[in-house]
C-alpha cells in the first residue's frame, strides 16, 4: 500500500560545546531520538555552521570555555537564520542565567548533571515552544 502521508524533515540541533565528549554524548542521544545534529566548539564556528544549516535548535553549554552560552547567543541573534531558533543552555549554575532578560527565558535552561530522559524531554519542549510561538 502507497503512504500518502508527507514525510516531515527532521529537526536540525546545533551543539555549541568546546567539551567533544559531551558533544559527542548529546549527539547520540539526539540522533537516537530522530533529530539531525551538528557541532561547533566556539562561538564563530557556531555562527558558521548555523548560516549553513539553519537549526531549528541551539544547544549552548554555558560552562564552555571557547564559546561563553550568553556571548554566543547574543551573536547568534544577529543572524536571520538563527534569530528565531530554540534555545536551551546547559549548566550547572542557574544563576548565571538570570543577567540577561529577554535573552533566555525558563524553559531555556538544563542543570547539569542531566539524564538522557532529561535532555530529550528539554529539547522536545523547547522545540514544542518555539513552533507555538511561530504560529
Amino acid at each position: 500500500m502507497f503512504d500518502t502521508a508527507k514525510s516531515v524533515p527532521p529537526k536540525k540541533i546545533l551543539i555549541v560545546d568546546d567539551d567533544v565528549l559531551n558533544a559527542a554524548t548529546m549527539t547520540q542521544i539526539l540522533l537516537q531520538n530522530g533529530y539531525e545534529v551538528f557541532h561547533a566548539e566556539d562561538k564563530h564556528h557556531a555562527v558558521k555552521v548555523a548560516q549553513k544549516f539553519r537549526p531549528d535548535m541551539i544547544i549552548c553549554n554555558a560552562e564552555s570555555k571557547k564559546a561563553d552560552a550568553l556571548q554566543t547567543m547574543k551573536l547568534l541573534r544577529q543572524w536571520p537564520q538563527t534569530r528565531g531558533a530554540a534555545v536551551l543552555v546547559l549548566t550547572e549554575r542557574r544563576e548565571m542565567l538570570t543577567g540577561e532578560p529577554g535573552l533566555l527565558g525558563p524553559r531555556q535552561f538544563l542543570v547539569k548533571p542531566f539524564t538522557r530522559e532529561q535532555l530529550a524531554i528539554a529539547v522536545q519542549e523547547n522545540l514544542r515552544h518555539r513552533q507555538t510561538r511561530q504560529k
